[in-house]
């Protein structure tokens, strides 16, 4: 499972928030101990390299005000139910099997998270100019399947959420060809190769972006897409009240550089929360 990554080079804000992307849609986000993540994300957060030390900001917490590396990485036990107690040393357990999987003793400290992320080439060690280790993400970072053990279930999710990052745009596309006048059509005849001319891809980025569609329950298709030859017509249906009962749809930026969100049917809007009490 070894592998060989390449450190980030060019820091462009484009980069650097594609690092971010893959941290947070790559999988990464559901690795424990949470400092898997939050260091991975933290290492983009100035336009140059971070030094260890300089890591100690990520891990500032109520019980680590110093962000001090040598600490826990994990949760205080005392603070949790049993239930919770059962599931960190679940997740203990894993991460212990990565850590051996390169050598390495099982994870206790922070500073312990970033000598695993830098022994499977997640992230590169590297003396700059003046000889002072900085540490540097791979780029494109990899998945955490492609360098850790992970159990069979997790192997699972982690492939779904990548099938899903892969052709999440594609379908979001496809979704916008059901209102081009601005009304929403039920259904559009197409083919696999015109919806491949419409996301700018192949028929077999348009077959897996309508599987994409189709899992959710709410898109429906008059013939099966299995084995459809691309230039086979089918119909495209969709059923916008389970749409709109079960998807957050994102609708670009506002003038104002507010994020356009519709949120499901009967998700509370934040804008009903009540006040906090002062």
């Amino acid at each position: 499972m070894l592998m060989k990554t390449e450190p980030l080079k060019d820091w462009s804000e484009q980069n650097r928030a594609q690092h971010f992307h893959e941290v947070m849609r790559g999988g990464w986000a559901r690795l424990r101990p949470p400092a898997l993540a939050f260091l991975l994300t933290g290492l983009v957060t100035e336009e140059a390299p971070l030094t260890r030390k300089d890591m100690t900001q990520l891990v500032r917490s109520s019980s680590n005000p110093d962000g001090d590396l040598s600490l826990s990485c994990w949760e205080d036990p005392s603070t949790l139910d049993e239930d919770e107690r059962a599931e960190v040393s679940r997740q203990m357990a894993d991460a212990a099997r990565y850590a051996a999987h390169y050598g390495l003793p099982p994870l206790r400290t922070n500073d312990d998270v970033i000598t695993l992320l830098v022994a499977a080439d997640v992230i590169h060690e590297i003396p700059g100019g003046d000889g002072v280790l900085r540490l540097h993400p791979a780029h494109p970072l990899p998945a955490p399947a492609d360098v850790f053990p992970l159990a069979g279930e997790e192997a699972a999710i982690q492939r779904q959420m990548r099938f899903e990052a892969a052709y999440e745009d594609d379908s979001y596309t496809i979704i916008d060809l059901f209102h081009p006048d601005g009304d929403r059509h039920s259904e559009i005849t197409t083919s696999l190769e015109r919806l491949a001319r419409a996301i700018d891809g192949d028929p077999h980025d348009a077959r897996q972006a309508v599987r994409l569609l189709l899992n959710e329950g709410d898109f429906t298709t008059s013939l099966d897409i299995t084995d459809l030859p691309p230039h086979k017509v089918f119909r495209l249906r969709c059923d916008w009240t389970h749409f709109d009962a079960t998807r957050i749809c994102f609708h670009g930026m506002t003038d104002e550089g507010h994020m356009q969100v519709t949120l499901p049917t009967g998700f509370p809007d934040p804008e009903d929360e009540p006040a906090p009490r002062e």
